[in-house]
């Protein structure tokens, strides 16, 4: 029965999130034409490991998300990796504000000392996020990470699955990134 525990929760807090994470990334990245592969896994892994050399077409420009995802490896390991920083910035920052007391608070005790703490902070995260499966072994209470592992590639999967699907039902106009909708 803990089994079946352990991969309710893993589903619900790894492989849910990163699959989500991965269809928008891998969606947008596909509708904005920096992917242009979309017929089948294979292709598409392929397409993202020449975009990590820098062999796509220059033309292609990539933006913040595009940059930080392949900054990160790009793949599997890339979208945990920026999952994994997003995850861990967000959780600080809120609790830097909270820990203040509100927004405004945060504002008017905003200085340079501030900043370059939160500079520094970020440099660290990067640390935490390239070395994700650490980060995520200690925040994990489970005696089966392998079944966290798992569960996390299948939700990255099938994030890429959906989008590819997405993206072909646009080129066919029967879905979301479909031309000439007003």
């Amino acid at each position: 029965m803990d089994i079946i525990i352990d991969a309710f929760r893993a589903a619900l807090f790894a492989g849910l999130p990163v699959g989500v994470f991965t269809l928008a990334i891998v969606w947008w990245t596909l509708n904005k034409g920096i992917l242009l592969e979309a017929s089948d896994p294979k292709a598409l892994e392929q397409e993202m490991k020449a975009l990590k050399k820098g062999k796509k077409n220059e033309a292609n420009s990539r933006d913040f998300v595009h940059e930080k995802w392949l900054k990160f490896g790009g793949g599997f390991y890339g979208i945990v990796a920026f999952y994994t920083y997003t995850v861990v910035e967000v959780t600080e920052i809120a609790d830097m504000v909270m820990n203040v007391g509100g927004i405004i608070s945060f504002l008017q005790q905003l200085d340079l000392g501030v900043i370059i703490g939160i500079f520094i902070e970020a440099l660290i995260n990067f640390i935490k996020a390239m070395v994700w499966p650490v980060y995520w072994m200690s925040a994990i209470d489970s005696e089966r990470i392998w079944l966290w592992l798992v569960i996390t590639y299948l939700g990255y999967w099938q994030g890429m699955r959906v989008a590819q699907l997405l993206k072909r039902r646009g080129a066919e106009g029967k879905g979301p990134s479909s031309e000439g909708r007003e």
